[in-house]
């Protein structure tokens, strides 16, 4: 019984090599495409392989297994692609912040009173306008994904997003000295 036991593990290692192999190449070129750094794709070839091998008796081979492979590694690419951008957004804030050493500073002021000012601007927005804009802004979700979560169609999640960012921006201006809120704020942004 053990070797019938070690042949179908054999079996389904060597199915799995020949499907990896026609296949490595073109995750490896979407991947690439999209970040445009090759550790990362690399990454992302061995992250999508690693989910199939977890899977692959599950598979369907009948099914378009090519349909399976895209959305797995198309999904691989938005997930880093949000980690690159969370990343980014967290850089560009602590960036935007004053030095810790000195609190009493006037930057270390004016900043903590345009943030303030930002809060009450978000406040300011329609209920729905302000969820969406919070989704997007703090959550980092996609349009897509918001208008998924939500219900409603990505060309609103868009035009919301739009009068969202403008209102936030008039508001943050009106009420905070321009030339410092303009310098910052283009930082929160």
């Amino acid at each position: 019984m053990k070797l019938k036991g070690q042949h179908i593990k054999k079996e389904r290692t060597d199915l799995f090599r020949e499907f990896y192999l026609e296949y490595k190449d073109k995750v490896y070129k979407y991947a690439w495409m999209h970040l445009k750094e090759e550790d990362l794709a690399l990454d992302i070839v061995q992250e999508v392989f690693a989910r199939i091998w977890v899977r692959f008796d599950e598979l369907d081979h009948t099914q378009n297994i090519k349909a399976y492979l895209y959305t797995a590694a198309r999904n691989a690419v938005f997930d880093e692609l949000r980690k690159i951008q969370v990343k980014g957004t967290y850089a560009t804030l602590e960036g935007a912040r004053p030095p810790q050493v000195d609190n009493s500073t006037d930057e270390s002021l004016a900043f903590k009173d345009l943030e303030k000012v930002y809060q009450n601007a978000i406040q300011q927005l329609p209920t729905e306008r302000q969820r969406i804009f919070l989704l997007s802004k703090m959550e980092y979700l996609s349009n897509t994904e918001i208008a998924d979560q939500l219900g409603i169609s990505v060309n609103t999640v868009r035009d919301q997003l739009v009068k969202a960012n403008k209102s936030v921006r008039t508001f943050v201006l009106a009420h905070f000295d321009v030339s410092l809120a303009v310098l910052i704020f283009l930082r929160i942004l």
